[in-house]
C-alpha cells in the first residue's frame, strides 16, 4: 500500500512539474508575443511622427531671406520674359547684376529711380545725380554721377540689355561665366572683383535655372 501511495504521488508531482513547465512556456510566449508587439507599436509611432515631421515643411527662413527671394523673382520674370524676345543677356546675369548693383533693392538708385543695374545718362530725357562708389586708380572713391530714371522695372531691363548687347557683350552668349568676364572685360563696371562677384551670386542662389526659363 505504501509502494502504490509512493507512485500515485510520483505522478502527482510529474504531472504538476509539467503544468508549471507549461506555464512557464505559455508566460514566456505572451511576454514575446507582447513584446513584439510593444517594439512594432514603438517603431510604428516613430515612423508616423517622422513622417508627420516630413509633411510638415519648416519655414526657417529669415526675414532677410525671404526678402532676397522676393527681389530675385521680381527681377527674374521680365528678366527671363525679355530675353526670350531679344536673347541678348541671359536672365541669370540681369538678376545677378541688380543683385550686386543694388544691394538687393536697398539702393537708393534702385528705390527712387527704378534703376538697379548703375547705368548712368539720361533716358528719354530723364536723369538724376546719385552718390556712387568707383574705382579710380584701383582705389574706391565716393562720387556723385548721373544715372538714368526709369518709369519701371521692365523698362530697366529691356534699355539695360539693350546696353550690354551694344557695348559690352557679343551677341548669342550663352554662357553665364564668360558674359561675366566678358563685361568687367569690356568696362561696364570698375570694379576689379566684379566678374567673380557676378559669378558668386548666380553659383550661391542657382540663378542660371532662369536660362532655361
Amino acid at each position: 500500500m505504501e509502494t502504490h501511495f509512493l507512485a500515485k504521488k510520483k505522478r502527482r508531482t510529474k504531472k504538476n512539474n509539467s503544468q508549471g513547465v507549461a506555464t512557464i512556456i505559455f508566460l514566456l510566449a505572451l511576454l514575446v508575443i507582447g513584446g513584439g508587439m510593444g517594439v512594432r507599436y514603438v517603431m510604428n509611432q516613430v515612423i508616423a511622427d517622422r513622417q508627420v515631421q516630413t509633411s510638415q515643411p519648416a519655414n526657417t527662413e529669415t526675414p532677410e531671406q525671404r526678402q532676397q527671394h522676393r527681389f530675385i523673382n521680381s527681377v527674374a520674370q521680365p528678366a527671363v520674359n525679355v530675353y526670350q524676345a531679344n536673347h541678348q543677356v541671359l536672365p541669370s546675369i540681369v538678376i545677378a547684376q541688380a543683385i550686386v548693383e543694388s544691394n538687393w533693392g536697398h539702393s537708393q538708385l534702385y528705390q527712387e529711380a527704378n534703376n538697379p543695374f548703375g547705368i548712368k545718362g539720361s533716358y528719354n530725357g530723364h536723369t538724376r545725380s546719385f552718390p556712387t562708389n568707383e574705382y579710380i586708380n584701383g582705389k574706391e572713391e565716393r562720387i556723385n554721377a548721373n544715372f538714368r530714371v526709369y518709369p519701371n522695372l521692365k523698362a530697366a531691363i529691356l534699355d539695360h540689355d539693350q546696353v550690354v548687347a551694344q557695348q559690352f557683350l557679343p551677341p548669342h552668349v550663352t554662357n553665364y561665366r564668360t558674359a561675366a568676364k566678358l563685361l568687367q572685360q569690356n568696362g561696364y563696371a570698375t570694379d576689379p572683383t566684379y566678374a567673380k562677384k557676378l559669378i558668386n551670386v548666380i553659383n550661391t542662389y542657382t540663378l542660371n535655372r532662369f536660362d532655361g526659363y
